[in-house]
């Protein structure tokens, strides 16, 4: 029989087993749920982060101040009336297809400082996130439209220095003189007067003197963050200006119109002006050209003075009272003529003053009657613009027109020209 001694050492050991084994299965347990849990935290933790990217991704997608159209670096004329409040400043830009929406933009206007908003004419793109359209209706009309970085604008008569010192300034490494030598490189205006021939189309003839290639950049903002060479910058303006007079080229070809003056006017003015103008040209180009076999006056003088005389035949007077060329007269019957505020240059400035204007039944009779007293000259004098008739083109008889005193403006002659050959109305005096 064993001693009370060693059966106490016995219990001994067996209780230490017993406490080993509940040990090794408690830890085991331990082990097992402590896993678990690090399982379910990681499958949180994921859960989240994924939940995380998804709003990231649809805020950004669906922010209500993004850019309407970030591909649409274009610009157009803003106006915005004295005295519109935010919401009808947000209104004139959704109409004008700047914006997304009229309230998104006065609910930004409005947590900014709304009365900071100014009136007045501006140039904004669809491309204008809402913060930088709003600093830049704040700065004021007179403000330069407000970019991301690393864009440039080029905006209607900008000379070739100015556009050079804008790339350099914003484009790491490239100097003024490294973009004006872009520019004018025979060999680039080779290469991309092969790849892009319906954009260049003319510009051989061209008789710019510098800067040759931007005369066919479209006036618009470009991205040149990934431009690093003076050719890769002309080439990315000239590649983005081929995309946007894209639809037009068939218009321009049937049309002969030289593309950097309907670049501008696109710019400027629009589709749907550019459209109104052309359709005005083939309205009235026909009658022309009767009157022109029939008188001698040169059709495309007779088009390009109804089109400047007549704002595109959007004047008051033309419109409504059907007279084309500003004519006046003494006659006081009634239905006519009519009394309308004109401008008037005196010693070369010009003033506002009120004449008597004549009133036609139609505007072929405006017409009629305009190549009439050029061949006929007037009462005092019958002689009065025997050099217009004399005329063998349209550019002297452009100049005859100012020397005739037919207008008081300086500048008539030059002006006459430029609507001409930006319509290539020299077509019907052929």
């Amino acid at each position: 029989m064993e001693s009370r001694k060693k059966r106490h050492q016995h219990e001994i050991k067996a209780a230490e087993s017993l406490d080993a084994a509940q040990n090794k299965l408690s830890n085991g347990k331990q082990r097992k749920i402590h896993g678990t849990r690090n399982r379910i935290i990681a499958v949180v933790l994921a859960i989240f982060v994924i939940v995380g990217i998804a709003f990231m991704a649809k805020t950004l997608l669906t922010d209500k101040n993004a850019a309407l159209n970030p591909q649409d670096t274009t610009f157009k004329t803003v106006t915005i009336p004295t005295g519109s409040t935010a919401s009808q400043m947000g209104q004139t830009l959704q109409n004008k297809k700047i914006i997304k929406n009229s309230k998104n933009f006065y609910k930004y206007a409005m947590s900014q400082g709304a009365e900071k908003l100014q009136a007045g004419t501006y140039q904004l793109s669809p491309s204008q996130t809402t913060q930088l359209i709003f600093e830049q209706m704040t700065s004021g009309p007179g403000a330069a439209p407000k970019l991301p970085k690393g864009y440039v604008l080029v905006s209607v008569g900008q000379t070739a220095d100015q556009v050079a010192q804008h790339i350099a300034d914003e484009v790491q490494g490239l100097s003024e003189q490294d973009i004006l030598t872009a520019l004018d490189s025979k060999a680039l205006i080779n290469q991309m007067q092969k790849k892009y021939p319906d954009l260049l189309r003319g510009v051989d003839q061209s008789n710019t003197k510098t800067g040759k290639l931007l005369d066919y950049v479209y006036p618009q903002a470009f991205d040149l963050s990934k431009d690093k060479t003076a050719n890769a910058v002309i080439s990315n303006l000239l590649e983005v200006s081929n995309k946007t007079m894209q639809p037009y080229y068939g218009t321009l070809k049937e049309n002969g119109l030289p593309t950097p003056n309907i670049m501008a006017l696109l710019a400027t003015s629009g589709k749907s002006e550019f459209e109104r103008r052309l359709a005005f040209v083939h309205k009235v180009a026909p009658y022309a050209q009767e009157l022109s076999k029939k008188y001698g006056l040169l059709a495309s003088v007779s088009i390009a003075q109804a089109a400047h005389e007549s704002n595109w035949d959007n004047s008051k007077l033309s419109s409504k009272y059907n007279n084309f060329y500003g004519v006046k007269t003494q006659d006081e019957t009634p239905g006519k003529s009519v009394v309308l505020d004109t401008t008037e240059y005196v010693d070369g400035k010009p003033e506002t003053q009120q004449a008597r204007f004549a009133v036609y039944d139609s505007w072929k009779d405006s017409m009629r009657e305009h190549a009439e007293t050029i061949v006929n000259g007037n009462t005092w004098n019958p002689n009065q613009f025997k050099d217009v008739i004399a005329a063998k083109n349209y550019k002297q008889a452009a100049k005859a027109l100012y020397d005739n005193h037919y207008a008081t403006d300086v500048n008539y002659t030059k002006l006459l020209v430029n609507v001409i050959e930006t319509w290539n109305m020299q077509r019907y005096d052929k």
